[in-house]
């Protein structure tokens, strides 16, 4: 028997799932993560009902057959998307969790991302929203940085976080990769201006209470996003 080689898919035959595939470790076997999904089948990728793409590129939409939805939130794959204190980061950001956080409520949300004057946004119109795949090019940084805020909103530690990058294929092998999570992570935590209007404590909570809504504003309602994943997905 000769094993397959997963390396960069060219036909349809040849599958092994997206690259980079794993769970999400909030919620193993609902929430997965990965590479582009240009050459995989909807099994490999764990049957998504939801497809978050953050590529510039939209996804061909293959899977729709499935029944799967497709959300479309796109950022060029630069460096600035660690420097996430910038607008135009926190903007694509919000505009992210904006449509996470409209993945149970039956209607379409659009959002126009001004420096590619395109819609960024289409939410799923009915029926359930999971298994939930989120995924760039290569599952690393645009998806990282989504899932390290996914995580802290829905109550993991800093330190689960970090675990979670360095569980990244060469994360640990890759200093200037660490640096800049570890940036990423600081320009989420509240200024000094937020913190004046909050009331909790920053050592048990550095990202806020609740985990973020100083950082995604009114465009995101943080409870709002957690009841939707606890509701599909209640935790023991």
């Amino acid at each position: 028997h000769m094993e397959m080689d997963c390396g960069p898919l060219k036909h349809m035959e040849m599958d092994c799932g997206p690259p980079n595939l794993r769970p999400l470790p909030l919620f193993p076997g609902s929430v997965f993560r990965s590479g582009q999904v240009d050459f995989s089948s909807w099994e490999a990728a764990r049957c998504p009902r939801t497809v978050l793409n953050l590529r510039f590129e939209p996804d061909a939409e293959r899977w729709k057959v499935h029944g799967c939805r497709y959300i479309h939130c796109p950022k060029a794959n630069d460096t600035e998307m660690y420097d996430t204190s910038s607008p135009e980061t926190r903007a694509w950001l919000q505009a992210v969790f904006s449509a996470l956080a409209s993945l149970d409520s039956g209607t379409k949300c659009y959002s126009v991302m001004r420096w590619f004057e395109t819609d960024a946004l289409l939410v799923a119109k009915s029926g359930s929203a999971f298994p939930l795949l989120i995924h760039c090019f290569s599952g690393r940084d645009r998806t990282g940085i989504v899932c390290a805020m996914l995580q802290i909103i829905l109550g993991a530690t800093e330190q689960v976080v970090v675990t979670s990058f360095d569980m990244e294929p060469e994360a640990k092998e890759d200093d200037k990769r660490r640096i800049n999570f570890g940036k990423a992570l600081d320009g989420l935590r509240p200024t000094k201006a937020d913190q004046k209007k909050m009331d909790c404590d920053l050592e048990m909570c550095p990202f806020g209470q609740p985990p973020l809504q100083h950082y995604l504003r009114k465009a995101v309602d943080v409870r709002k996003l957690q009841t939707a994943f606890a509701r599909e997905h209640p935790r023991a």
